[in-house]
């Protein structure tokens, strides 16, 4: 099957790679690895929130642009070429978490996230290695219409700017994502360290109070909120190792051509080309994956989880190869600190093991078609 993106999209797209072209400043990636954490300023991100871009996937009653999952990936792709901040993965993510709860409080949350008067991070990844919402070992217990929320949470990201979390807890038998305010009593923020400078925390809470009207989609939809905010957010994460595998076979390939060796260009050599090819097969292989991930999360998104770790667990690997081929057939000079080719290594390495490393999105597939395979065989009993 052919598949061809929209005019829209494609307009989008270079609209999206003209605007960062030319406002962001990559220099300040540089400056975060020793004074960290990278910064985005006001100006800029101002720029972006007036021309809609955090509520791209929004939906159309809640003030969005109720475009399809796709473009929000390819938004993000595009910003990851030029390394931009996962601010703006980290919002779109947020903004499609409230969009999926209907209560006027969270609504408003919502308007005011798109609007950038607050700024709203999702906290999901724990310290026990064990990935995905499914393990959470943060706990939520109600007593009438009042809870108290236990746990810790790690590289929950910018909490330079947040001023209100959804942290991803066990309520009773389900999973659910509960508001919690940066300066509620018993919650403890502590920076940490990202080899890529991206801003980072730890939350540690201790029966932190919170309400009903806290739990995204309420007592019944908290579970599918929860389910569906994790889903986007791992494909937006997957869209950006994407985006700095294309950039970083881009540079290596440019280099390749220009770089000579015995009178001819490196690039000529069968073991520089054939590793080049490798990489843009990653490429390609893991671009497929990636839009029938979103193309899933927009028609199915309560039984996308195959095909969203198909693209996590491909683009993990295939960003990690890229970045690391791109260090070594730079030579020399790839390990200097002047090229961005180390930048692009740190945010592979970075994402790669975030929101479930490459191994743990295996054993998610595995046991989903495990599952398959046992209802066609109680199927075929009958």
């Amino acid at each position: 099957m052919e598949f061809q993106l929209s005019s829209d999209q494609l307009a989008i797209r270079d609209a999206v790679t003209k605007f960062l072209s030319e406002e962001w400043d990559l220099s300040e990636r540089r400056r975060a690895l020793d004074d960290g954490p990278v910064k985005i300023s006001d100006t800029l991100w101002q720029q972006i929130l007036d021309m809609g871009w955090i509520g791209i996937a929004v939906s159309e009653g809640k003030g969005g642009s109720g475009l399809e999952l796709l473009t929000s990936a390819m938004l993000v792709e595009e910003a990851a070429q030029v390394l931009f901040p996962s601010r703006l993965c980290s919002a779109l993510a947020s903004a499609y978490a409230l969009d999926q709860c209907e209560s006027a409080g969270m609504s408003a949350l919502l308007a005011s996230h798109m609007t950038g008067k607050t700024f709203v991070a999702l906290a999901v990844d724990e310290a026990n290695a064990d990935y995905g919402p499914e393990n959470n070992s943060t706990t939520a217990t109600l007593s009438g219409e009042e809870g108290l929320l236990t746990g810790q949470k790690i590289l929950v990201p910018d909490t330079d700017v947040a001023e209100h979390f959804l942290v991803a807890a066990r309520l009773g038998d389900k999973g659910a994502l509960i508001r919690v305010a940066t300066d509620a009593p018993g919650l403890t923020i502590t920076p940490m360290e990202r080899i890529d400078a991206q801003c980072v925390s730890e939350l540690e809470l201790k029966d932190v109070a919170f309400s009903t009207e806290d739990i995204l989609g309420g007592a019944d939809g908290a579970q599918a909120a929860l389910h569906r905010a994790y889903e986007f957010w791992t494909t937006l994460i997957s869209a950006d190792l994407l985006g700095v595998t294309t950039t970083a076979l881009k540079v290596t390939n440019a280099y390749a051509k220009e770089r000579h060796q015995f009178n001819r260009p490196i690039g000529s050599f069968q073991a520089v080309s054939h590793r080049l090819a490798d990489v843009k097969m990653d490429e390609e292989v893991g671009r497929s994956l990636l839009y029938g991930a979103c193309l899933a999360l927009q028609e199915r998104p309560d039984e996308s989880s195959p095909q969203v770790s198909a693209a996590k667990a491909w683009l993990s690997d295939a960003a990690t190869r890229a970045t690391e081929a791109a260090l070594q057939l730079h030579g020399g000079i790839g390990y200097t600190w002047e090229l961005d080719v180390h930048l692009l290594l740190r945010q592979a390495r970075s994402h790669a093991v975030y929101l479930g490393d490459a191994d743990y999105h295996r054993k998610r597939i595995g046991a989903y078609l495990a599952e398959q395979l046992k209802s066609s065989a109680a199927e075929a009993q009958r």
